[in-house]
C-alpha cells in the first residue's frame, strides 16, 4: 500500500513533465535564467492554461503572445502552429506567424500571408509584412502592388512610401523614389532611414546641399511612426516586464487614452523607482485626468531624482538633465494654473525658460539647438505663460509671449489665433487682421476667425470685404446671429435697404426681441 501511494505521489510531481510532452508545450532556452516574478508567473499561467485545454486554440495563442513579447520568437512560432493547426480559419495566427517568419523564412511567410488575406485583406499590416517578404524573394513588382494596398487600406502609414521608395532607388528610378521618401517623411519627419535614402537620392540627382542635409537628419535616432495593428496591440497586452509596462504608457499617451497610461505606469512606481521618463510621463499623465496633487508630487520627484540622485546624475549628460527640469517645471506651471494658482504658474513657466535657455539650448551644438523638439517645447512654454498671463488680465504681457512662441513656430495656425484673440480684447485690431487671415488660409472653416475678421473690415469701412467674411461665417453656421446684425449694418452703409432689413429680420427670427434688430428694423422701414 505503502508503495502504491509512493507511487502515485511519484507520479502527481511528474504530471506536468508528462504533460507537457505529451502536449509538447515549447520551452524558452533560458527561462532558467529569468529572475523576474512577474515574467515566471505569466509564463507558468499560460503554460497552465494549455495543460487544462489543449485543444484550445486561444490558450496556445495566448502562450505564444507571452513568449513573443518576450523576444523568445522560435517557441512562439511553434505555440501559434499549434494555434493555426487547431483554429485553421483564424486570421490572427496566420498573420503573426506571416509576420515572424518574414525574414527567416520567407517562402513560408507568403504562404501564411497570403492565406491571412484570403481571411481578411483590408489588413494592412498583412500587405506590409507580404511586401517584405516578397522583397527578400526579388519579387518587388509584386512587393510592390501590395505595398499600393497597405497604403490604399491605410494612407497614413509611412512604411509602404518608405519601402516604395527603396525599391525605386534600387530600381535607380530617382525621381519615382524622391517622391515617395518625400511623402514617408511628411508622415514621419524623423525617420532616419528615409532621411538617409534621400541623401542618396539626392546625390543620384546632384543637389549636394540637399544631401546633406538629409545626411545630417539620417544621424539622429529615429522615430517610428505608428502603425495601426490592433493584433499586435493584443500580443503587446501581454507583456509584463517593466520596459513593456513603459512602452504601453506611451502608446496610451500617444493617443491621448491618458487614464490607462496611469494604470500602466502606476504598476512601475516605487520607492527604487529611478527611471525619469517613467517618473516624468506618470506626473503628465495625471495631470491630464486632473489628479493634480499626484501629478504634483511625481513631477517634484523628478525634480528630486535629477537634483540629487548619484545614479541619475551618472545616466544622464548634464544637458539632458537640464531639459528634463525645464520639462517638469513647464508640467508644474501647467498644474498651479489648472488650479488657480497665476501668480505659482507664472513663476514656474519662467524657470522652465530660464533653465533652457541657460542649460539646454546654449549647451549644444547650433544644429542641435535647433531640434525641432527643442523648438516646439520653448514655444510650448511661452503659449502657456502667455495662457496664464491673458487670464488674469495682463494682455500686454501675454502678446509678448505669444510673439516669441510664434517666433519658434511660425506656421503653427493656434498660436496665431491666440495673439489674434489678444489683439482682439486689448481693441488692436489692425494687429489682429493678418493673423486672422492666416488663421482661415489655414482652417477654412473657423467661424470665429471668419466673423472677427468681418467685423475688422467693417470698422475699416470696407464693407463688401466685411459682407463677405459675414456670408462665409452664416454658411458656416445658420444660427450666427452676431453675423446678420454685423451684415445688416454693412448693408446698411453701402445703401442697400431691403438687403439690411433681411439680415435684421433673420436676426430677430434667431433672436425674438433682440432691441437693437428691433431698434434698426424701425429706422430702416422709414427710410424705405
Amino acid at each position: 500500500m505503502k508503495k502504491l501511494s509512493f507511487l502515485l505521489l511519484l507520479l502527481l510531481i511528474s504530471a506536468p513533465v508528462f504533460a507537457e510532452r505529451l502536449f509538447n508545450i515549447p520551452q524558452p532556452d533560458d527561462l532558467d535564467l529569468v529572475e523576474e516574478k512577474r515574467l515566471l508567473n505569466a509564463v507558468e499561467t499560460a503554460q497552465k492554461a494549455v495543460r487544462n485545454a489543449p485543444d484550445d486554440a486561444e490558450v496556445w495563442g495566448q502562450l505564444g503572445h507571452v513568449y513573443l513579447i518576450h523576444r523568445w520568437e522560435v517557441p512562439a512560432i511553434a505555440c501559434y502552429r499549434r494555434a493555426n493547426s487547431l483554429a485553421p480559419d483564424e486570421f490572427r495566427w496566420l498573420y503573426l506567424l506571416g509576420r515572424l517568419t518574414t525574414r527567416r523564412e520567407p517562402e513560408a511567410a507568403v504562404k501564411y500571408l497570403n492565406r491571412a488575406r484570403t481571411l481578411n485583406n483590408a489588413y494592412a499590416p498583412a500587405h506590409l509584412y507580404l511586401a517584405a517578404a516578397l522583397r527578400t524573394l526579388g519579387k518587388l513588382d509584386e512587393a510592390r502592388q501590395h505595398l499600393e494596398s497597405a497604403k490604399r487600406i491605410q494612407p497614413d502609414n509611412p512604411f509602404s512610401e518608405l519601402w516604395l521608395g527603396e525599391i525605386a532607388l534600387t530600381q535607380r528610378q530617382m525621381k519615382l523614389a524622391q517622391t515617395h521618401l518625400g511623402n514617408a517623411l511628411r508622415l514621419n519627419p524623423k525617420q532616419s532611414e528615409a532621411h538617409a535614402l534621400m541623401a542618396q537620392v539626392a546625390i543620384a540627382l546632384g543637389d549636394k546641399q540637399a544631401a546633406k542635409q538629409h545626411a545630417q537628419a539620417a544621424r539622429h535616432t529615429t522615430e517610428y511612426g505608428e502603425l495601426s495593428d490592433p493584433v499586435w496591440r493584443e500580443v503587446l497586452q501581454a507583456g509584463v516586464t517593466a520596459p513593456l509596462y513603459a512602452e504601453r504608457g506611451r502608446r496610451y499617451m500617444t493617443e491621448g487614452n491618458y487614464a490607462s497610461a496611469v494604470a500602466e505606469f502606476e504598476v512601475l512606481i516605487s520607492r527604487t523607482q529611478k527611471d525619469i521618463d517613467v517618473w516624468l510621463n506618470y506626473g503628465v499623465s495625471l495631470l491630464h485626468i486632473k489628479r493634480y496633487g499626484e501629478a504634483l508630487a511625481a513631477l517634484k520627484h523628478v525634480q528630486t531624482l535629477l537634483h540629487s540622485d548619484k545614479d541619475v546624475q551618472k545616466e544622464k549628460n548634464p544637458h539632458e538633465i537640464a531639459y528634463l527640469q525645464a520639462q517638469s517645471y513647464n508640467h508644474i506651471a501647467q498644474i498651479y494654473y489648472e488650479t488657480g494658482q497665476p501668480d505659482a504658474a507664472i513663476l514656474t513657466s519662467k524657470k522652465a525658460i530660464q533653465l533652457f535657455h541657460n542649460n539646454v539650448r546654449n549647451s549644444q551644438p547650433s544644429d542641435k539647438a535647433r531640434d525641432p523638439e527643442y523648438t516646439t517645447f520653448l514655444a510650448n512654454v511661452h503659449a502657456n505663460l502667455a495662457l496664464t498671463y491673458e487670464d488674469i488680465g495682463q494682455l500686454e504681457q501675454a502678446s509678448a509671449q505669444y510673439q516669441k512662441a510664434l517666433e519658434l513656430l511660425p506656421t503653427k495656425s493656434a498660436l496665431h489665433r491666440d495673439l489674434a484673440g489678444v489683439y482682439w480684447k486689448m481693441r488692436r485690431y489692425a494687429e489682429a487682421e493678418p493673423h486672422y487671415k492666416i488663421v482661415i488660409a489655414d482652417e477654412p472653416s473657423d467661424v470665429q476667425a471668419v466673423y472677427r475678421l468681418g467685423l475688422i473690415f467693417l470698422t475699416k469701412g470696407d464693407y463688401e470685404m466685411a459682407i463677405a467674411r459675414f456670408e462665409k461665417a452664416i454658411e458656416l453656421d445658420s444660427a450666427h446671429g452676431p453675423a446678420y446684425e454685423a451684415m445688416g449694418i454693412a448693408y446698411q452703409e453701402i445703401g442697400d435697404i431691403p438687403s439690411a432689413i433681411e439680415a435684421f429680420e433673420k436676426r430677430l427670427q434667431l433672436e425674438p426681441g433682440n432691441r437693437k434688430a428691433l431698434e434698426m428694423l424701425k429706422q430702416l422701414r422709414q427710410l424705405k
